[in-house]
């Protein structure tokens, strides 16, 4: 074998090796977790959520503000707003679009994500895309001046 006729193999082998080095880490297991398909992406929201806000705290006066009337619970994994008829609702926070964090548009009474626009009606349904899913909704009870926020 000729000094050229070996280097042309050895480089076709080498480059057969790093091809199906590249090739087989680019490939998913069942066990992986794939990419989302498009319109099937995006959190699903918290299970297990329970938890308390008190009204008269600080830290929870945006949910009396009409201009912005809402707060983040549970790490915040979960929006609880208050309509203007003087209810509250509680929803996931992150759009089941590509997870980013939601507001609440007091006026419209509307869940607006402010990466692509999504909107979502009170009751979690999508009002307009990109979003497909609707939103996960909570249980809010009020006792008082306390809202007790469950799934």
């Amino acid at each position: 074998m000729e000094r050229k006729e070996f280097i042309q193999l050895f480089g076709l082998g080498a480059a057969a090796v790093l091809a199906t080095g590249c090739l087989g880490g680019c490939s998913g297991s069942k066990d992986d977790n794939p990419a989302p398909a498009p319109g099937q992406g995006g959190p699903t929201g918290s299970t297990g959520v329970d938890f308390t806000l008190d009204l008269t705290e600080p830290a929870n006066a945006a949910l009396n503000d009409p201009q912005k009337g809402y707060v983040y619970g549970a790490n915040s994994a979960v929006i609880v707003a208050r309509l203007t008829d003087g209810s509250y609702i509680a929803v996931q926070a992150p759009c089941t679009h590509e997870g980013t964090t939601l507001v609440f548009q007091a006026s419209s009474s509307m869940f607006r994500c402010p990466n692509h626009g999504s909107l979502f009606n009170p009751n979690g349904t999508v009002a307009n895309g990109p979003a497909e899913r609707a939103l996960k909704k909570y249980t809010v009870t009020q006792t008082g001046n306390t809202l007790r926020v469950t799934s």
